[in-house]
C-alpha cells in the first residue's frame, strides 16, 4: 500500500455531528469547538445555514460564527458552513464565512428528499450560486452525497459521479467531495471511483465516509491511495444524516488518526486530545463515546 506522508483531516463534529441531535446551547457548541482546535485540528465543518425547522440542532448558525471567530482567526482555523440555496449562502458570508460547502445528491430522489431539487436542477442552482459567492470572495467547494449509493435508487453510477463532478469544476467549486452518505462503500468502489474523479477534474479531491457497515478506515485508505488528500470525521463517530433511514455516524477521527499516525501518514493531530474532545461532545448529546480508540485506548498505551 502506498500512501502519502501527510493528510489533511476535517473534523464535521459540529455540523454533521450534532444535525440529528436534540439542540444544545451555542456556548456548548463552543466549548467543542475549542477542544478540537486543542486537537491541533486546522480545517472544521462549523455549521450549516438551512432551514431552522427542518434541521433545529443547528437553528444558531449565524450566532455560532460570531462565537468562534476570534479563537479561529487567532488559530488559524478554516471554518465551512454548509449551504443549499443562495439565501444559505447569503447568510454564511453575512455570518463571517468565506468558505462554503455546498451540498447535491448525485441520486435525484435523495436530492429531492434533502434539498427540494433534483440533481440538474441542484447543479443548475449551484453554478449561479457559486459565481456570485466566488465574486464575494468566497471558496466554494462541492460535496457530491450518495455518491456510493442512495437508499432509495440504490447504487448510483460512477459515470453520473463523475458528471456531476465536471460540472461542479466547471461552475468554479475549488474542490470535490465524495459522500458515502449510507455508509454502502466498499474500498474497491472507493478507490475506483476516487481515481475516475481525480482523472476527470483538476482540483483536490476529498472522502466523506460514514461508518455504517465498519468499512470506513478500510475505504479511507483505498481513498489515500488513489490520490485523495482529504478525510471527512467526526469525534466519537458522532453524525448521520437526518433524511436517511438507518444513517448511522460518521468515522470517529480519533481511530482515523491513530491508525494513520501508526501507519506513517501525518495528521498533526493528537489522538489524546481528540478522544477528550469526543468525551465532552458525545456527553454534551447524551451518547457514550462509540469509537475503538476512545473505548480500548491507543495501542501500546
Amino acid at each position: 500500500m502506498t500512501l502519502p506522508m501527510s493528510v489533511v483531516l476535517r473534523d464535521v463534529s459540529l455540523r454533521d455531528g450534532l444535525q440529528d441531535e436534540e439542540p444544545i446551547s451555542t456556548e456548548a457548541k463552543t466549548v467543542i469547538f475549542d477542544a478540537l482546535v486543542a486537537c491541533g485540528l486546522r480545517d472544521l465543518e462549523l455549521t450549516s445555514f438551512v432551514r431552522s425547522d427542518r434541521v433545529p440542532a443547528l437553528a444558531d448558525a449565524d450566532a455560532f460564527c460570531a462565537a468562534t471567530q476570534a479563537l479561529a482567526e487567532r488559530a488559524g482555523v478554516t471554518r465551512w458552513g454548509l449551504v443549499l440555496n443562495a439565501r444559505g449562502a447569503q447568510r454564511a458570508l453575512a455570518a463571517g464565512l468565506t468558505n462554503l460547502q455546498y451540498v447535491v445528491s448525485v441520486s435525484s430522489t435523495h436530492s429531492r428528499h434533502n434539498a427540494g431539487a433534483d440533481t440538474d436542477e441542484a447543479l443548475t442552482a449551484f453554478a449561479e450560486l457559486a459565481g456570485d459567492a466566488i465574486d464575494h470572495g468566497a471558496v466554494v467547494e462541492m460535496t457530491l452525497a450518495t455518491a456510493f449509493g442512495c437508499p432509495f435508487e440504490r447504487r448510483v453510477d460512477p459515470d453520473h459521479v463523475v458528471a456531476a463532478a465536471r460540472r461542479a469544476v466547471a461552475a468554479g467549486a475549488s474542490s470535490i467531495g465524495l459522500a458515502d452518505t449510507i455508509g454502502v462503500a466498499v474500498p474497491t468502489e472507493v478507490a475506483e471511483l476516487v481515481g475516475r474523479v481525480m482523472a476527470a477534474v483538476d482540483v483536490p479531491v476529498g472522502v466523506h465516509l460514514h461508518d455504517t457497515r465498519g468499512l470506513a478506515i478500510a475505504n479511507a485508505l483505498a481513498a489515500l491511495e488513489h490520490g485523495a488528500v482529504r478525510l471527512d470525521a467526526s469525534v466519537g463517530g458522532l453524525g448521520g444524516c437526518p433524511f436517511v433511514p438507518n444513517a448511522s455516524g460518521n468515522v470517529p477521527i480519533e481511530d482515523l488518526a491513530h491508525a494513520l499516525e501508526a501507519m506513517g501518514v501525518a495528521t498533526g493531530l493528537s489522538v489524546e486530545a481528540l478522544v477528550d474532545a469526543a468525551v465532552i461532545a458525545c456527553d454534551a448529546v447524551g451518547r457514550p463515546v462509540a469509537s475503538h480508540v476512545g473505548v480500548a485506548g491507543q495501542r501500546f498505551a
